[in-house]
């Protein structure tokens, strides 16, 4: 609004000059143009301003989105970052796999027509919750307290996100984003079980070579169904990866 405010004073400064120069009989032709100049430059001012504004929105909100998707789907990992990680910080990854896998079945249980994809969901929950269960009374026995690494952390924060946006779709859309999510999250715990299953404390090791059949077994019947509802992006299925970023 300045530079409507700057253009209009600057219009009205010519009209001034002119009138001076052709007399009073160009008053009001004179005035008129000033005003819808400067109403002009205004209007056009406002609409680049709510263009600049809902762009800057729109930039926002597909940035976040990225976000969201990066940690939920990115299936590389740091091998070495995971394989020198405490037990208790790989109970507590453990711990974020299982809850992101409980949460984001969780929203779509019950909304699911696809009698595959409901069935798969309800395993999801039961069958995380026992494994979480394992993991949890490991470290009763063990008297260990599960830490969160950065990878947990982010791993629950974004399986919630997730678990928010299915609850938000509904149908194919819904079934197809939630299985292909299925196939990155348990591509990446897989990976993570892997890079894990050689850990000292001998416990702890037989609970993770338990995990990964389990979990490769997950994996193959999310492939599956996700084939046969035609989802699938880039990088969702693949052997472990490695990255200096994502542990």
């Amino acid at each position: 609004m300045r530079y409507g405010t700057r253009f209009g004073s600057i219009v009205v400064l010519g009209a001034s000059l002119a009138l001076g120069a052709c007399g009073s009989s160009n008053t009001d032709r004179v005035d008129d143009a000033a005003t819808n100049t400067a109403a002009n430059a205004a209007s056009d001012a406002g609409t680049a301003i709510g263009n600049a504004a809902e762009s800057a929105g729109n930039a926002v909100q597909n940035t976040a989105t990225g976000v969201v998707d990066a940690l939920t789907f990115d299936t590389n990992i740091d091998a070495n970052a995971v394989g020198a990680m405490t037990p208790p910080q790989m109970l507590g990854l453990l711990g974020a796999s299982n809850a992101g896998e409980i949460a984001t079945s969780q929203a779509v249980v019950d909304k699911a027509t696809n009698a595959e994809v409901k069935a798969y969901a309800r395993e999801m929950i039961t069958g995380h919750q026992a494994m979480q269960k394992e993991a949890d009374q490991l470290a009763t026995r063990l008297n260990l307290q599960p830490t969160a690494p950065d990878p947990a952390t982010d791993k629950v924060a974004a399986a919630n996100d997730m678990a928010q946006q299915l609850a938000g779709l509904s149908g194919a859309e819904m079934e197809r984003r939630y299985m292909d999510a299925q196939v990155r999250m348990h591509q990446r715990t897989l990976n993570q079980l892997q890079a894990m299953q050689n850990v000292q404390n001998t416990q702890l090791q037989t609970l993770i070579k338990g995990a990964i059949p389990k979990v490769q077994d997950h994996l193959q019947r999310a492939q599956r169904i996700q084939q046969q509802l035609g989802g699938g992006a880039a990088g969702t299925t693949g052997a472990a990866g490695t990255t200096g970023t994502q542990p």
